[in-house]
């Protein structure tokens, strides 16, 4: 009994591991939905560094309400790459990627209506909120069975 109820916590503990990312994600996708997308010109890149993690970020110059802005953009996930600069592979990758967006090139943004100077980068995403739905079914499922098994319903 004692090994399945630890087991039951186990699998509450993983659901919450899983979800909690998943529903701030989609609160940040519904919240930017309505921001407006402006294309924008690189002027300068740079990977910015934290905790040991890479940022990689893009100066653009972009025009929102007839007011022109310059600043570093990134990615609203804010998804460092963990030992740039310590590690080659990981190091190449990013600036392989960096690279085929140069200086001069046009790129796309997500603008904050209400503070023009808050962008991101514009990237294809997966919809945070339905997989949170199918993840936590699985999860609920996952419950239910080992639950009933638990209790000796099964």
């Amino acid at each position: 009994m004692i090994l399945e109820i630890a087991g039951l916590l186990l699998l509450v503990g993983v659901a919450a591991f899983y979800l909690v990312p998943l529903v701030r994600g989609s609160k940040r996708q519904s919240d930017q939905a309505g921001w407006a997308r402006v294309r924008g010109v690189i002027t300068e890149q740079r990977v910015r560094m934290h905790n040991g993690a890479g940022y990689p970020e893009y100066r653009v110059r972009y025009r929102v309400g007839g007011q022109e802005f310059e600043d570093f953009v990134g990615s609203a996930v804010d998804a460092g790459h963990t030992d740039y600069g310590m590690d080659y592979d990981v190091t190449r990758i990013v600036d392989e990627r960096m690279a085929r967006r140069p200086a001069g090139s046009p790129i796309d943004i997500l603008v904050d209506p209400n503070n023009p100077r808050r962008a991101f980068l514009v990237e294809r995403e997966l919809p945070l909120r339905k997989i949170a739905w199918i993840v936590g079914a699985i999860f609920v499922l996952f419950f239910l069975f080992f639950g009933a098994l638990a209790l000796g319903l099964i």
